[in-house]
């Protein structure tokens, strides 16, 4: 899987009124100026191919809706998904199963750990640090864009930094 950052949105400088893709009640020029490194949002799902990708309500998944912007990407044919930058359309990161996004909160864990630990809760230093020991760049060192196999990479070098407290 290829990330492409793309920048901030171009959206955010417009003088054109911005029309919000349904479900959204909105999308904000000032939230889209804060996403620095945005990608595009999701036609097609990269786990399963599928082209049956839809913006809703995070409902679908949870029950009920949760959050202060309850939206999501999801796939219809595996259920995969992602969610949205607050009063935006534009998703965190890139769309995820259950087992991904279970191995995205497990490495998150260790990394905040990390990052109050050995980084005195400096996340743009503990970020820095994660994309070196990935290998990555850091416009793309984000947990939402990690795949299932660069999550596990990233728990297990948290893990080896913390040594025996991890």
């Amino acid at each position: 899987m290829s990330i492409t950052v793309l920048g901030v949105d171009p959206r955010s400088r417009s003088k054109q009124k911005l029309a919000a893709p349904a479900p959204l009640p909105h999308v904000s020029r000032r939230a889209l100026a804060r996403v620095r490194d945005r990608i595009a949002p999701p036609t097609a799902c990269h786990c399963c191919d599928g082209r049956d990708v839809y913006l809703q309500s995070n409902a679908t998944i949870y029950g009920r809706e949760y959050g202060d912007w309850p939206f999501v990407y999801r796939c219809a044919h595996c259920g995969a998904y992602v969610g949205l930058h607050p009063d935006t359309d534009l998703p965190l990161g890139v769309m995820a199963s259950k087992e991904t996004i279970k191995a995205r909160k497990d490495a998150k864990f260790l990394f905040q750990r990390l990052t109050k630990e050995r980084f005195a809760n400096n996340r743009t230093a503990a970020y820095a640090w994660l994309a070196k020991a990935l290998g990555i760049a850091p416009s793309i060192c984000h947990f939402g864009m990690f795949g299932h196999d660069q999550a596990d990479r990233a728990a297990d070098v948290c893990r080896a930094q913390l040594g025996s407290r991890a």
